[in-house]
């Protein structure tokens, strides 16, 4: 298959045509061509739409595609359709699943089932049995089976011992671990943060506290190791804080933000929809500028979808009884255009989501030069849409964004020989 991307910006700064406009002709899996008016191949798909961009293909470090054991909420092919149609060439899932992913053969059954189709799956392994936070998991043979990091996903390790060991264990093995910020202690069961605002709902709040004493605990540990360690779900002010002196410090530590907390506050939360309902919770809009500033900054490395898909009996229902998470893989680029209003330039955006995901896990960053491998993901930061059903690929449609008019949308994506078109 041939295409041309016609008039395309290049953000790449790998490349040596970064920030230049020029086309880029690619054949056979390869860029054979970067340059202006090139001959058109008369087999060639041409794409061209005026103030495009193109760069190396997006990687989202945090996604549930809920198989196995929850194939009618989403299956790890209709996953892939949803991360196509949002921009990603490639997508971490998470390995809370039913059994979870803890074995040699649970990983080699998620990158079976993901062949055949040009979105790359990297699973995550369990980084302790049955994420039940006491004994670790066989890491080492996940690793084998091509486990790229390893998680407890939304449940934190509360026994500092066993957090030690992981770290260290995993630091053995060249491996990322990925931690989430939050005491259990003070936040299980509830269901918002804990504002004035909430509180007048009637809400049971979660305390930013606790996730501020997970994320010191935390350092304190690779302060201690001295090994590196990925904090994830971070939401809070505070936690930005502490994360920004702690890399000025050269505490060996990278952290990820979620889309939606970048967006929404917890004043969402005021027609009690169960759509709004996350882990962790939409905190205040003070937390949310400073989530932003620190994407901006480079204290987070990260911004992830956190696509977590759910059926109608887990979602709509009262918003105690709710599932947690929406679906964002689709939205994506749309939510981020909208939180930062053209503040997040090219390069950031490339460090956020093409350089940091994949050097936080090890894995090879692709570029825009001639003969190289077309991994690319191509999008139009100025282009008017409305997020519609029509745009979901997902099995599940839990997102509050059904309706909204976003400017910023990712055009199509170009990966292991294939060119898909987002709708």
């Amino acid at each position: 298959m041939k295409i041309l991307l016609k008039n395309a910006w290049i953000n790449d700064p790998s490349s040596a045509c970064h920030g230049k406009q020029m086309d880029v002709l690619i054949q056979e899996g390869l860029i054979s061509e970067i340059g202006t008016v090139l001959d058109i191949p008369k087999d060639a798909v041409v794409v061209n739409e005026e103030g495009m961009e193109v760069s190396p293909g997006w990687l989202d470090m945090r996604a549930f595609f809920r198989e196995p054991g929850d194939e009618q909420k989403e299956t790890i092919r209709t996953g892939q359709k949803a991360a196509a149609q949002g921009g990603f060439t490639g997508v971490m899932v998470m390995p809370g699943t039913h059994p979870a992913v803890q074995t040699h053969a649970d990983v080699s059954f998620i990158k079976a089932k993901a062949n055949g189709f040009p979105v790359d799956v990297y699973p995550g392994g369990a980084l302790t049995e049955h994420l039940e936070g006491k004994e670790l998991a066989g890491m080492y043979d996940m690793k084998l089976a091509g486990a790229v990091a390893f998680t407890d996903v939304k449940k934190a390790i509360g026994n500092s011992g066993v957090m030690l060991r992981a770290l260290q264990y995993a630091g053995n093995l060249g491996s990322t671990v990925i931690a989430y910020a939050d005491d259990p202690g003070l936040t299980a069961k509830l269901q918002a943060n804990e504002s004035p605002f909430t509180t007048l709902l009637g809400f049971k709040g979660s305390p930013a506290v606790a996730e501020e004493i997970a994320v010191q605990r935390d350092l304190s540990l690779v302060k201690y190791a001295g090994l590196p360690l990925h904090l994830s779900g971070i939401s809070t002010r505070e936690a930005v804080s502490r994360i920004r002196e702690a890399k000025k410090s050269g505490i060996p530590v990278t952290a990820e933000v979620y889309i939606y907390h970048l967006l929404l506050d917890d004043t969402a939360l005021g027609g009690f929809s169960s759509l709004y309902k996350v882990k962790p919770p939409l905190r205040t809009a003070d937390d949310v500028q400073a989530l932003r500033e620190g994407v901006l900054d480079g204290t987070i490395d990260v911004i992830c979808s956190d696509h977590s898909p759910e059926d109608l009996e887990s979602k709509d229902v009262e918003f105690d009884y709710a599932a947690y998470g929406m679906i964002s893989l689709e939205s994506f680029y749309g939510v981020l255009s909208a939180a930062f209003g053209g503040s997040l330039s090219r390069e950031r955006l490339y460090e956020v989501l093409v350089k940091n995901p994949r050097r936080i896990l090890g894995l090879e960053v692709p570029t825009i030069t001639k003969g190289a491998a077309a991994s690319l993901t191509v999008y139009h930061p100025s282009k008017e849409w409305k997020f519609g059903k029509e745009h979901i690929q997902s099995k599940s449609s839990n997102t509050p964004f059904i309706g909204s008019t976003f400017k910023g949308k990712p055009l199509g994506i170009y990966h292991q020989g294939q060119w898909i078109t987002s709708c």
